[in-house]
């Protein structure tokens, strides 16, 4: 077997080998130089392949009623063909990528046909290009330099259908929700047909094809799939990019990025019109660039990455971490070096399998073969989900693996192993905080921050050592990670392991006025704005209903002391070009209004006024429209703190009076209600305490017949060891006898019984919660207030149809 040279492994698959000998699992490695199968509990190779010495890979043919996962290789071995056969749950994946070294293979694909055609594009106009029909996908090329424009792979091709009212037309859908890309040829049908036929044969695929034909007008509708609707591309927030594009085009071309509930949009500047759309559920990660301080890429869980470059780009980047996790992808982070594709075993669009992630558990304890540790924590970071470990509980059975001894192993591991913090690369520090963060976010990693012997020491010891660093990067990943040990990402999570680990974090008041500090200089600067709006999700979690109610009340007082002495930076936020930004501020305010004493108060309300934050606010509270989620959250928090300012504040009132009508603001006087058909979905507190501390406490709690017979076993116990202890003694009496205890014993038969000691939990405490104080609190009708702004009058003392003309005078840009 000759080694291949120089080979960078390009994707790989975890598959199995069928062989007369049995079935092994392997590692199929798509490489640049060639193919190879790795041992996947060692990492050591086991076949090797030149691409020259490769005939062909091709899925087996069975029955079509019969589920089929096998492939065959053919290869040349000693002047001669041989074949080995596997099989995976992502062939067409796997076959796809091995595919797109075709040109390489000993023997050369076939069939292969181009045809002249057009494109339907964007702007509405047709653009000459040329088909390829491949082996793997349908290729888009240009005519001048023959380059691939897009690829249309068939394992993504949703359907294809003719559209009849456009001359030799057809649409390709993929994407995964029925996106839709025009083509028209002369050749429409020869396309078509050899696309089926290539797919069958090389990649064990069908491709449906639609029987009724669709029209132009219906493409025009729906081009854009799932997604064509109104509150799918309506912008929350927008910003100014070039989009890097060698393949396309020789400049960076202008586009508006727009992000609505659901998507991410890239628009013309000059037409408004949309050039491509994707799923916010579809973005994998997002790379900032550490030597161009306006680039960074968005990777997709599809492979495919774009390029941009924003001269705000962290602000950019911060409104979109904070809408794609709003829009329920827990798995996004932001990076400084792109995902290492050939170090994931699968495809980015489907978690690992289980038996990965334990190998890859194991492998920070003890890195396989000759690889660094770096190297292992980078593949550690590429296979587990930023969200946390999918199978992190021990599963039931006599030889099941013991999940929480390897997470726990792992932790050690990593802070063990750290190297030198003031010396390793930034982009090794980064990849190990993003490895504790996934760790942390299992249930055992969360409690093993307060549970495991000195690694609150060692994480508090790290994450001082990275702020030393001052890089923007590493600090918003150390923060992230401490984000995720102060609010638990997991699934039925613990309120008291939640206080143990925010009293552990709160409890240093010198570690707190460091974060503080750092935190202030950036917001003073403009810069760092990831930083600034990680910190604002850590305070977030310490100051802010629901979740202050798990700090502790000291800790609480005192945190909220340092920020309220920093207060005039936080109205320095409200002007910040990231909503996430705007909103984490407007939170943290809130709680600072509300559970500040009288003099912090009134200060905050002499500020607001001030700095022209009660004016932005106001215009948020009157006129920001949208029915999605953050939208709401927007406006909700807006209006509440309008309120807080304006209470008890006459000056503020005095400023109201001046911009609304007398009988608009009599309102706010009025016992009326809103109608129920009106009332909104309550956006700012979104987790039940209470209800969580009462689950506990009777999830907990034992009937009269188990403390009954817990109280005979003990007795039972002391006995048995008082007969031990005397038929020990008597059989030896000049030894000198150590009290024995059946406690191990009887607990190994009450455990199988279901009966389990229970002195630890008879001692816990019932879950305390702290009680939100609201000092200061709105009595005025604001709910009908804001209703009756959206309507036209006609009374004698208010006469209201101008809201528009009122938008343009209080806007402020």
């Amino acid at each position: 077997m000759t080694p291949l040279k120089d080979n960078q492994d390009v994707a790989c698959f975890l598959v199995t080998k069928h062989s007369w000998k049995g079935k092994y699992k392997r590692i199929f490695s798509i490489g640049s130089m060639g193919i190879t199968t790795y041992n996947p509990t060692s990492f050591e190779v086991t076949n090797q392949w030149f691409y020259s010495d490769f005939i062909s890979v091709l899925p087996t043919v069975r029955g079509t009623s019969q589920q089929n996962n096998e492939f065959r290789i053919t290869f040349k071995k000693d002047r001669k063909n041989d074949s080995m056969t596997f099989s995976s749950e992502h062939r067409a994946d796997l076959l796809t990528e091995a595919l797109q070294f075709r040109q390489l293979f000993a023997e050369k694909t076939t069939g292969m046909l181009k045809y002249h055609a057009y494109k339907h594009h964007w702007s509405d106009t047709r653009l000459p290009v040329m088909l390829e029909v491949t082996p793997c996908s349908l290729n888009q090329l240009d005519l001048a330099t023959n380059h691939i424009l897009a690829s249309y792979y068939y394992k993504d091709i949703e359907g294809m259908a003719e559209v009849k009212d456009y001359a030799g037309g057809f649409v390709v859908v993929c994407g995964g929700f029925g996106r839709m890309h025009l083509f028209a040829s002369t050749n429409s049908n020869e396309v078509r047909q050899k696309m089926i036929d290539m797919a069958v044969k090389y990649i064990g695929i069908g491709i449906r094809v639609l029987k009724d034909p669709i029209t132009l007008d219906e493409f025009i509708a729906q081009r854009l799939g799932k997604y064509s609707g109104d509150e799918c591309i309506t912008s929350i927030s927008e910003f100014s990019i070039h989009k890097v594009h060698s393949g396309r085009h020789q400049e960076p071309q202008r586009r508006t990025l727009c992000l609505s509930d659901t998507c991410l949009l890239e628009r013309d500047p000059q037409t408004y019109s949309i050039c491509t759309l994707r799923p916010l559920a579809d973005v994998f990660a997002l790379v900032r660039s550490q030597d161009n301080p306006q680039l960074f890429n968005v990777e997709y869980i599809n492979g495919q990455v774009r390029t941009y470059t924003a001269t705000d780009r962290d602000a950019l980047l911060a409104s979109l971490l904070d809408g794609v996790r709003a829009s329920g992808n827990r798995d996004v982070h932001v990076k400084m070096v792109p995902t290492p594709r050939g170090k994931r075993i699968g495809p980015l669009s489907v978690p690992v399998e289980e038996e990965t992630e334990s190998h890859h558990l194991r492998f920070l304890q003890q890195p396989p073969g000759k690889k660094s540790f770096a190297e292992t924590v980078e593949r550690f970071n590429a296979n587990i989900p930023y969200s946390g470990l999918l199978h992190s509980v021990t599963q039931d059975g006599l030889f099941a693996e013991n999940k929480e001894k390897l997470i726990t192993a792992a932790l050690q591991a990593l802070v063990q192993k750290e190297g030198d913090q003031s010396a390793i690369s930034l982009a090794d520090l980064e990849a190990q905080f993003q490895a504790l963060r996934r760790l942390v976010a299992s249930k055992v990693g969360f409690a093993a921050f307060t549970m495991l012997p000195g690694f609150r020491e060692s994480v508090g010891m790290k994450v001082v050592k990275a702020l030393k660093r001052e890089d923007e990067g590493v600090t918003h990943a150390a923060i992230d990670m401490v984000c995720a040990l102060m609010h638990p990402m997991h699934d039925s999570y613990d309120l008291r392991q939640e206080q143990l680990n925010k009293s552990s974090l709160l409890s240093s008041s010198k570690f707190l006025e460091s974060l503080l500090t750092m935190w202030i200089g950036h917001v003073s600067h403009g810069t760092g704005a990831l930083v600034v709006s990680s910190m604002l999700d850590f305070l977030t979690f310490s100051l802010c209903v629901p979740y202050s109610e798990t700090t502790d009340g000291k800790h609480f007082d005192s945190l909220l002391e340092m920020v309220a002495n920093r207060g005039r930076s936080l109205f320095r936020l409200f002007q910040h070009p990231s909503l996430a930004v705007v909103k984490g501020a407007g939170l943290v305010m809130r709680a600072v209004i509300e559970e500040g004493d009288a003099e912090v108060a009134a200060r905050m309300q002499d500020l607001a006024l001030a700095e022209g934050a009660l004016p932005r606010h106001l215009l948020t509270a009157l006129f920001m429209h949208g029915t999605d989620g953050r939208a709401l959250t927007h406006r909700q928090l807006s209006r509440h703190l309008v309120g807080l300012w304006v209470t008890g504040h006459p000056t503020a009132m005095g400023l109201l009076k001046r911009i609304m009508p007398s009988g608009l603001l009599t309102y706010l006087d009025s016992e009326d209600k809103v109608p129920d058909s009106v009332l909104e979905q309550e956006h700012l507190n979104t987790r039940d305490n209470l209800k969580i501390a009462q689950d506990h406490a009777n999830k907990n709690r034992r009937g009269q017949h188990w403390i009954t017979i817990e109280r005979q076993i003990r007795i039972l116990e002391k006995h048995m060891e008082l007969y031990a202890y005397r038929a020990e003694k008597m059989a030896n009496p000049t030894h000198k006898t150590k009290r024995w205890t059946l406690q191990n014993a009887l607990r190994h038969w009450g455990d199988r019984m279901g009966l389990e000691r229970r002195e630890d939990k008879l001692k816990e405490r019932p879950i305390v919660l702290r009680k939100r104080r609201e000092r200061i609190k709105s009595e005025a009708n604001w709910s009908l207030f804001y209703y009756k702004f959206t309507q036209d009058h006609a009374l004698p003392n208010l006469i209201w149809n101008h809201k528009e003309e009122l938008s343009d005078y209080t806007h402020i840009p």
